[in-house]
């Protein structure tokens, strides 16, 4: 482990040796030693044979399972195991892995590709942060409209704090993508592969790859077109995250998320399930736009 830095996370600032991102609960600070983290669930063992069930090679299958068995035990321990609501549910690492190997394996992406995606699926989000979120956001800007018509002023003092929640929303995510990129970089050269302790698990190149990825993957959120759609790995990378929202699962994160004086949606509402959807949809059809035109083939 590298020397201690000071981080801040959802709520305050703490100090972790050697990691970042590490989030609090109700701004009370969450100091852990890896060891203390308790081993993955079964339920997370089942996940990952889900994913790999859609690489059709039996090498490359094998070669993945290896890559996200170490991946996925180290970020465990290291940061998702203390991942709050806040941030989001910790499934969804799980369940983005699922969406890039379908994804990578529609694009006939290499090995290498899809190694780069899994060890992407694991740290990405490995700096946790309190999320403004669009649904959030839209909330306000349509409580604005509605008060225009009857009280200018309201409407007005809604419109300013709509624009902050989208500047704070920048902000967030451009923390996130860079201590995600480093928290990334530290890991994943630390790392050896099961079949030869003296083996990195990735190559050099595959690691500045992934780092690069997460530097960028959330770049949409704060309107930048990016990536280019010629750029096949990282819009897989995108489109797997960006589906997060749709299932169950990535549904039930976004209403525990507190929102409201830190109190979370109401998730056995149907209507309130009905409404987080179509939300998610509405900004799944925004990433669509922003990546622009798509290389053949591309999956969405």
């Amino acid at each position: 482990m590298h020397g201690g830095r000071e981080r801040a996370g959802c709520g305050q600032t703490v100090r972790v040796p050697g990691e970042q991102g590490v989030t609090t609960v109700s701004g009370a600070p969450m100091l852990r030693r890896v060891g203390e983290a308790s081993p993955l669930a079964a339920r997370f063992d089942d996940m990952l044979a889900q994913g790999l069930q859609a690489v059709s090679d039996p090498f490359d299958r094998n070669e993945l399972a290896a890559v996200a068995a170490e991946v996925s035990s180290a970020s465990w321990k290291r940061w998702h195991a203390w991942r709050t609501p806040e941030d989001s549910r910790q499934e969804h690492e799980w369940v983005v892995f699922a969406n890039a190997m379908r994804i990578t394996q529609a694009e006939g992406l290499t090995l290498s590709d899809k190694r780069v995606a899994t060890a992407f699926t694991f740290c990405h989000d490995s700096f946790h942060i309190s999320r403004t979120t669009e649904a959030m956001i839209r909330a306000v800007e349509e409580a604005a409209e509605i008060a225009e018509r009857h009280d200018a002023a309201r409407g007005g003092e809604l419109r300013r704090r709509a624009a902050q929640m989208r500047q704070d929303k920048q902000q967030q995510r451009m923390r996130h993508m860079e201590g995600g990129g480093r928290n990334a970089e530290l890991l994943l050269h630390q790392l050896a592969h099961p079949e030869s302790r003296d083996r990195p698990l990735l190559e050099a190149e595959e690691i500045r790859r992934c780092v690069d990825i997460i530097k960028g993957h959330d770049l949409w959120e704060t309107g930048a077109p990016h990536p280019p759609g010629s750029d096949r790995l990282a819009v897989a990378c995108l489109e797997a995250d960006a589906l997060w929202p749709i299932p169950p699962l990535g549904v039930l994160a976004d209403l525990e998320r507190p929102v409201d004086e830190g109190r979370a949606g109401d998730f056995i509402d149907p209507g309130d399930w009905t409404m987080q959807v179509a939300h998610s949809l509405r900004t799944l059809h925004r990433v669509s736009r922003q990546l622009g035109e798509r290389p053949a083939g591309a999956v969405c």
